[in-house]
C-alpha cells in the first residue's frame, strides 16, 4: 500500500502525495545501505581512536621491510589460486604472524639469503592448478557441523615460554591466544576448533608448567608476571585437566634453549600418568634452515618419541607435525556425523566484561558448573578470553566469553604490565563478536565512570544488547527496599542505559546466577526484533501528533517515511526534509516513543536521520 507524505517542505498546508511501492522499496534499500555504512564507520573510528589501526599499519610496514620477497611470493600464489577456486578460503584462515609480538632473536639475518624465488614458486603453482581443480581442499565451510563435545581434543603442553600459544595460533589459524615474550602469559585453558586434511578436532592451549601437576609446592611462591601468590598450582591444575580430557597430546619444547630438566620431568610425568595417550614432540623455534635440524638432536635422548622440528613463526614443519598428529586421532562416530546434518541453532554469544576483580571468572564458573577459569582475590588474573559452552534448563545454548578486567586507558598505559594492553584488546574484541554483553558491577563499590565507558562501548559502539549484573549482592546489608533503591541509584548513574536489564547475583554462593542467562535470552529476543513498516509509521505518526517537530528559520521539520534498516541492534532510518531541523531533544523523544509503544528492553536502538531521497521530490 502507499503512505501519504507532505510534498512541499515549506508549505504546511500542502496536499498529501502517496509514496508508491517502488519508492518505498528504494527508500528501504537506501536505509539499509546507509545504516550499514554508518555502523562500519562508527566501529572503525572507535578502534582507530584506540590506536589499533596505527599498530596494524606499523606491523605491515615492518613485515614489508623484513622478508618482503616471501610476502610477495605468498601474495602472488594467493592471487593465482584465487582465480581458480573462489571457494577456497585459505587466505582467510592463514595465520599471518604479527612480528611485533615476536622476540627479535627469533629472526636470523642469515635467513635472508634463503628466501624463495618468486618466479619458481608461481611456476610451481601454475603446474598444480589442474590438480586443485579436480580435488578442492575442504575448508571451514565444510566443517563446524559437529558439536564441540563430539570432537577429539588435542592439548598443547610444555614449560613456560616455549611458544605454545604461538603454535596454537598457527595451527588454529587464529590470533586468539596472547603471544608475548614473557613466561606466565597463558593461564586458563583455551579451546578453538581446528582442522587439517580430513580431520577436525578441538585444540586446547594451556599455561606453562612450572611444576608438575599435583605438586604446587615446587612452583615459585610468587608468579613472575603479576605477583599473584595464589596462582602457583592453579595453572598446573588447568593444564592437568586439559591433558586428562585430551585424545592426543602435543608437547612443545624450545629448540634454541635445548633439552632442560623441566622438559624431562614433564615428559616423564606424561608417560607415567598418561601412557595411553599418543604424544607428538614439537621442537619449536627451529626456523633456521642451517641450524634447525641440529637443534632437534638433543631431544632424541628422551626416547620413545620422534622429535619434530617446527616453527610457530614461519610454519616450518607444522605440516608434517599435523599429519602425524591427525594419524593418532580417533575416528569420528558415523552416527554423530549423521546427526550433525540437522540444522542446529547457533549458541547465543554472551561476553562477560567489567573492571578488574568484580567477579567475572567466578560468574563464568558458576554458570558453567565447572572450574573453567582461574579465580583469585587479586585483580588481573584472567589474561585471554575464555569461551565456555553452556545449556540452561530450557535448552537454550550459550557461548559464555570470560574476559580480562578493563581498567581506564590511562591506567593501562601507565602500568608496567605490558601484556595487559593485549588482554584489554582481546576483551574489546570479545564485545565485537558477542551479541549480548553482561557488564558485571561490584555491589560494594557501585557503578563507576569506567562502568559507564564500558557500557557505552558495548551498547553504543558495538551495538550489543546489555545486561547489568550487580555481583557480590550477598555482602550488602539490605532490607526489602534495598534492591529498588539500588536500582534507582544505578539507573541515575547510568541514565543513558536505563533500558538495560538489571540482575542481582552472588557468584560466590550461586544466588540468582541463572537469571543472568534468562536476561540475556530476553535481551537477545528484542535485539533481533523486526517491525513492519506500517506499525512503525503508525507509532511515529502518533508521536508527531503529540509533539510536533521543531522549526528553525521559518522551516518546520517533517518526517516523511520511517523504515527499519537492520536488526542486532534494531536500526531505524527516519527520512525527513532536513536532519538539521531535528534537535537532540526531539530525537531522544522519538526513541522514547518507540520504546514506550513497542518495547526493546535490554537492547540499544539506533535512529538515523536522512534527508529525503525520493526521486522527483525535494
Amino acid at each position: 500500500g502507499a503512505r501519504a507524505v507532505d510534498d512541499d517542505d515549506d508549505d504546511d498546508d500542502a496536499g498529501a502525495a502517496p509514496l508508491s511501492d517502488a519508492e518505498m522499496k528504494k527508500l528501504d534499500a537506501d536505509a539499509a545501505a546507509f545504516a550499514s555504512r554508518w555502523a562500519t564507520e562508527l566501529s572503525k573510528s572507535a578502534w582507530e581512536e584506540m590506536g589499533v589501526g596505527d599498530d596494524e599499519r606499523a606491523s605491515e610496514e615492518k613485515k614489508k621491510k623484513k622478508g618482503g620477497g616471501a610476502k610477495d611470493a605468498r601474495a602472488a600464489i594467493a592471487a593465482a589460486s584465487a582465480s581458480i577456486d573462489e571457494d577456497d578460503d585459505f587466505a582467510e584462515n592463514y595465520y599471518d604472524y604479527d612480528e611485533l609480538d615476536v622476540d627479535d632473536t627469533y629472526f636470523d639475518d642469515d635467513d635472508e639469503d634463503d628466501l624463495p624465488d618468486v618466479a619458481a614458486l608461481i611456476a610451481e603453482t601454475e603446474k598444480s592448478i589442474g590438480a586443485k581443480v579436480k580435488r578442492r581442499r575442504r575448508t571451514r565451510r565444510d566443517w563446524g557441523k559437529l558439536p564441540d563435545e563430539k570432537l577429539p581434543r588435542v592439548a598443547i603442553v610444555g614449560r613456560p615460554n616455549v611458544g605454545k600459544s604461538a603454535l596454537f595460533n598457527r595451527l588454529t589459524g587464529t590470533k586468539r591466544a596472547i603471544v608475548y615474550d614473557q613466561p606466565g602469559i597463558t593461564r586458563d585453558r583455551m579451546y578453538v576448533r581446528a582442522f587439517w586434511g580430513d580431520s577436525e578436532f578441538m585444540m586446547v592451549d594451556t599455561g606453562g608448567l612450572e611444576s608438575l601437576p599435583g605438586n604446587p609446592g615446587a612452583a615459585p611462591s610468587v608468579d613472575a608476571v603479576g605477583g599473584f601468590e595464589i596462582l602457583p598450582g592453579m595453572i598446573e591444575s588447568q593444564a592437568a585437566l586439559a591433558v586428562r580430557e585430551a585424545a592426543s597430546l602435543v608437547m612443545v619444547v624450545d629448540g634454541q634453549t635445548g633439552l632442560t630438566t623441566a622438559d624431562v620431568d614433564i615428559y616423564r610425568w606424561i608417560r607415567k600418568n598418561h601412557a595411553d595417550k599418543p604424544l607428538v614432540l614439537a621442537v619449536n623455534k627451529c626456523e633456521s634452515t642451517t641450524r634447525g635440524e641440529e637443534q632437534v638432536l638433543d631431544f632424541w635422548s628422551l626416547g620413545g618419541v620422534t622429535p619434530l622440528a617446527v616453527s610457530a613463526i614461519s610454519g616450518t614443519g607444522t605440516g608434517d607435525m599435523m599429519d602425524q598428529l591427525c594419524a593418532t586421532l580417533p575416528a569420528v562416530n558415523a552416527d554423530d556425523e549423521k546427526e550433525s546434518g540437522e540444522e542446529v541453532a547457533e549458541p547465543l554469544k554472551v561476553a562477560i566484561v567489567g573492571r578488574p576483580n568484580v567477579g567475572k571468572s567466578s560468574l563464568l564458573n558458576q554458570l558453567s558448573g565447572d572450574a573453567r577459569a582461574i579465580v583469585s582475590d587479586h585483580s588481573g588474573t584472567t589474561r585471554d578470553t575464555i569461551d565456555s559452552d553452556v545449556t540452561d534448563a530450557d535448552g537454550n545454548k550459550f557461548t559464555l566469553i570470560d574476559t580480562a578486567g578493563i581498567r581506564r586507558r590511562t591506567a593501562v598505559a601507565a602500568g608496567k604490565d605490558k601484556p595487559e594492553e593485549l588482554s584489554v584488546g582481546r576483551a574489546l574484541q570479545a564485545m565485537r563478536r558477542a551479541e549480548v554483553v553482561v557488564l558485571v558491577i561490584d555491589a560494594e563499590e557501585g557503578p563507576s565512570q569506567q562502568d559507564f565507558v564500558l557500557a557505552e562501548r558495548a551498547a553504543l559502539t558495538e551495538g550489543c544488547a546489555l545486561v547489568l549484573c550487580v555481583n557480590k549482592w550477598d555482602v550488602i546489608d539490605k532490607n526489602s527496599y534495598s534492591m529498588n533503591e539500588y536500582t534507582k541509584s544505578l539507573r541515575s548513574k547510568l541514565r543513558v542505559f536505563e533500558w538495560a536489564s538489571v540482575v542481582y547475583v552472588s557468584a560466590l554462593t550461586g544466588q540468582r546466577v541463572q537469571k543472568v542467562l534468562a536476561a540475556a535470552v530476553e535481551a537477545s529476543t528484542h535485539h533481533r526484533k523486526r517491525l513492519s513498516t506500517a506499525t512503525l509509521n503508525a507509532v511515529v505518526q502518533e508521536a508527531t501528533l503529540w509533539k510536533s517537530p521543531p522549526s528553525r528559520g521559518g522551516r518546520k521539520g517533517k518526517v516523511y517515511y520511517v523504515t527499519q534498516a537492520s536488526t542486532r541492534p534494531p536500526t531505524f532510518v527516519f527520512f525527513c526534509n532536513d536532519p538539521k531541523l531535528f534537535v537532540e531533544t526531539y530525537r531522544r523523544y522519538m526513541e522514547r516513543s518507540l520504546r514506550e509503544n513497542i518495547g526493546f528492553p535490554g537492547t540499544p536502538v539506533r535512529i538515523l536521520w536522512r534527508g529525503k531521497g525520493v526521486s522527483g521530490r525535494k
